[in-house]
Formats: C-alpha cells, structure tokens, sequence
C-alpha cells in the first residue's frame, strides 16, 4: 500500500528537480546574455572614446596643416585644392579618412543677416537666384528666400511672402523664429515651406561662415557642378546660368588671375551684366572644408571642419558638425548617383 505513494513522491522529486534545473538554466541564460551585452557595450564605449581622441587628433593635424599653407599666393592654393584626393591614415584596427577641399563654391546662410540682425536684401535675392539656378519655381523660392531672411532677423515683421512667429506659433507644436543667424545648415530645415526633398536639392550648394560675411566664390577651382551658385551672383536667369557654366567650362588653363581678365573674357561681352556682383567672385580660397571619416572597431565616426581667414597666418575654425550629412563630396555623391538613376 506505500509503494504507489513513493512512487508518486520520486515524481514529485522529479518534476521538481527538473522545475529548478530549467530555471537555473534561464536564470543563466539571462545572465550570459546580460554579460555579452554588457562586454559588448564596453568595448563599444571604449570604441567611442578612442574614435573621439581620433577626432580630437585631426582636428589638432588638419589646423597645422592648415596654418602651414596659410597665407601662400593664391595660385599655389588653387593648385592644391583643385582635385583634391583622401588623405587615408590607417592604424591598429581602425583608419582616419580626410578630405581637403575649397569650400569657396557655397551660399552662405549665415549672409541673410548682419551681426546687429539686419535682414539682407542682396543675400535673399541671391538665394532666390540659387533655388531658380536649380529649377525649384520662381514663387517657392521667394517664399522660402524671404521666410530665410524673416527666420534670422532680429524685428517681427513678415517680408512679402515670408514667415514670422506668427506663422509657426500656430502649428501643431508651435515655436518661435530664431531671431539670430543659422549656427548650422540643418536648421534651414526649420524654415517655413522647407521640406526634405527641397532641403536635399539645396544642401549641396549652402554652407555657413562668419555671420554677415557675404557669400563668395572661387572660380579658379570650380567645377560644372558649381554653377547654380555662380548663376546667383551673376544675378540669375538662364542667361546668367550659361554664363556661368561657360566661364567654368572653358577657364583658361592658368586661371584667370584677376577681375580684369575675367571682365575681359568673350563670354561676358553679350552678357547684360547689370545685376551682376563681380566682387563677389573670387580668384583664391577664402575657406577650407576638412571632411573627416575615423574609423575603430565597430565604431565610425564623422566630422565637418571649416576654416576661413587663409589670407592671413592666423586662419581659424569657424565651424563644425558631427556627422556626414553636410559633406559636401558625399552630398554630390548622393546627387550625381540620383540623377545617374533617373
């Protein structure tokens, strides 16, 4: 009669062993997860900060190489700059990638004020002119030059077509305009009538410098994809556009040196250049993008580096950003490839 009973205490036993031996199994299963995760997110961490020395490190390398080539004649610049290779430093597990290039192509968002907060006429138009230059229709791009300039200035009163607090305060989750001038290219995405299919069209031809300081471009180093911005300080239109195109295209094999020979050029003989802004053309770099890659481990990091003053011995840093989403090679990269498969 007590044979069945121990019989189903053993089971009991059983069940209950394999019950413990199960959760045991689990509770190491989750520890062994917990601590590949926890080893794996180190290394990743120590990835990170040894990527951020790296960085630490090319900005201190590219400001000395900077500094070295500062001041040199402006032709002995163009000649550096003008088909500019990645600099590849490999190292243990990991490589620094640069890019130097003339960053003397670009509108510059930071002209649409003044350092007192004075909206800028002639920036507005210029940008106007780029967004033509690049086929976005005539009234988008009023709307959105004159919402720009209403964006970055210090008074509250909408220009024609522009945007003031007004406008945003209204919005699902509303905000107020800036007042100050844009700190970073990405905060144009901000501005009223911007969307990220225009953004993306326009990226590649903006940049930011010191605030107040009008745009200008280096044609000695251009190439045909730099136009649309050359197009906009000739004034806009299609004829400013095939002038400057062709002033590109067929740049004499030495450049052209000065104001005078460019003035000079068969190009600009028929050419009515009565809204056009010569000063505003260029013959040497006035600013140098370092677009830099570093890579460790399963880390990769990148970063956006901008000098300005290389006429004097002292050029210095006037922006930065992390991230490759303002490279202007990748941005023409990712441009040529979606216009290759269109």
């Amino acid at each position: 009669m007590r044979r069945p009973l121990n019989m189903r205490e053993d089971g009991t036993v059983l069940l209950s062993t394999l019950l413990v031996l199960s959760l045991m199994s689990a509770v190491a299963l989750a520890l062994l997860t917990t601590l590949r995760t926890s080893v794996t997110r180190s290394g990743t961490l120590d990835a990170q900060a040894q990527v951020d020395l790296y960085a630490q490190g090319a900005r201190e390398f590219t400001a000395s190489q900077i500094e070295s080539v500062a001041g040199e004649e402006p032709a002995t610049l163009n000649a550096r700059l003008a088909e500019p290779e990645p600099i590849i430093l490999p190292f243990e597990n990991g490589s620094m990638t640069l890019v130097v290039s003339d960053g003397t192509h670009c509108f510059r968002l930071s002209a649409l004020s003044d350092t007192s907060g004075l909206g800028s006429d002639t920036a507005r138009l210029r940008f106007e002119a780029l967004m033509g230059a690049l086929g976005i229709d005539p009234g988008t791009a009023g709307r959105i030059a004159a919402a720009s300039v209403d964006w970055v200035d210090a008074d509250s009163q909408a220009l024609p077509g522009g945007a003031e607090d007004g406008i945003y305060m209204s919005r699902a989750q509303p905000h107020r305009t800036a007042n100050v001038p844009m700190v970073s290219v990405s905060e144009l995405r901000a501005v009223d009538g911007m969307d990220e299919v225009l953004f993306q069209r326009l990226l590649p031809h903006l940049c930011i410098g010191e605030t107040g300081a009008p745009t200008q471009f280096n044609i000695e180093t251009a190439n045909s994809g730099h136009a649309p911005v050359l197009a906009a300080i000739l004034g806009g239109g299609l004829d400013a556009e095939r002038v400057a195109l062709e002033l590109i295209e067929q740049r004499p094999s030495g450049g052209y040196g000065s104001s005078e020979t460019l003035l000079a050029s068969p190009i600009l003989q028929d050419f009515d250049n009565s809204a056009a802004q010569f000063d505003g053309i260029v013959f040497g770099p006035q600013r140098i993008v370092v677009e830099a890659i570093i890579r460790f481990g399963p880390v990769q990091r990148a970063q956006l580096l901008a000098y300005e003053g290389l006429d004097s011995r002292r050029p210095k840093l006037t922006y930065r950003v992390w991230g490759s989403g303002e490279f202007p090679s990748l941005a023409w990269a990712r441009l040529i490839a979606e216009e290759t498969e269109q």
